[in-house]
């Protein structure tokens, strides 16, 4: 399967990173750290940017990213019920 990066698709959209935040409505900071690695994208993100720049999201390729952190609206918690 073709991927993409969240900054190439960025960029085949012809958007700066400041217009794509603001149409996204995120800090342009965090939209950088999401493209850099640095930060992980939340799932809801993610479906906006796809959205915006008119791919489908499976496309991006995103990069691995552990900064600890889970993205918490899109968790589930489900109890462990041994084995």
């Amino acid at each position: 399967m073709f991927r993409i990066s969240l900054t190439a698709a960025r960029i085949n959209a012809e958007l700066e990173q400041a217009d794509a935040a603001l149409k996204m409505e995120i800090p342009a900071e965090t939209l950088s750290n999401y493209e850099r690695g640095i930060t992980a994208i939340p799932g809801l993100i993610l479906r906006r940017a796809a959205k915006l720049y008119g791919i489908s999201e499976e496309v991006i390729k995103l990069p691995i990213v552990n900064d600890g952190h889970y993205d918490d609206f899109f968790c589930i918690s489900i109890p462990f019920k041994g084995i």
